[in-house]
């Protein structure tokens, strides 16, 4: 199945952290403001669902976090196609193939693949 979203696992994480079930997360979202439910908050943490960025301040006032702790680290030293790239596999073990469009101008680009 196809990630949805890289802040799952956060949400898991400092759910577990505060020691609630899905159910009260959800209950806590929704006393700040956000329609969400119980199998809203599984979709999320399970990378099914896609969140909005203006459903992200909810979840880090539920938390007491700032935005930033919802998103998992991106090292400086490695590009951010990469660490997207293993971020949206979920398990997957081989990493999709580089597609790089060569121009030979003045004529039409040419597709190439690298893997």
């Amino acid at each position: 199945m196809k990630v949805q979203n890289i802040v799952g696992p956060q949400v898991r994480r400092l759910r577990s952290k505060w020691d609630w079930s899905q159910a009260k997360l959800a209950v806590q979202l929704q006393l700040k403001g956000l329609d969400i439910g119980r199998e809203g908050v599984a979709q999320i943490e399970g990378q099914t669902h896609c969140v909005k960025d203006k459903d992200l301040p909810y979840f880090a006032s539920v938390f007491g976090v700032q935005l930033v702790e919802l998103f998992p680290p991106f090292p400086s030293d490695k590009p951010v196609y990469d660490t997207m790239t293993r971020l949206l596999r979920n398990g997957e073990t081989e990493p999709p193939p580089k597609v790089v469009m060569i121009s030979l101008q003045p004529g039409p680009a040419i597709l190439v693949h690298k893997g």
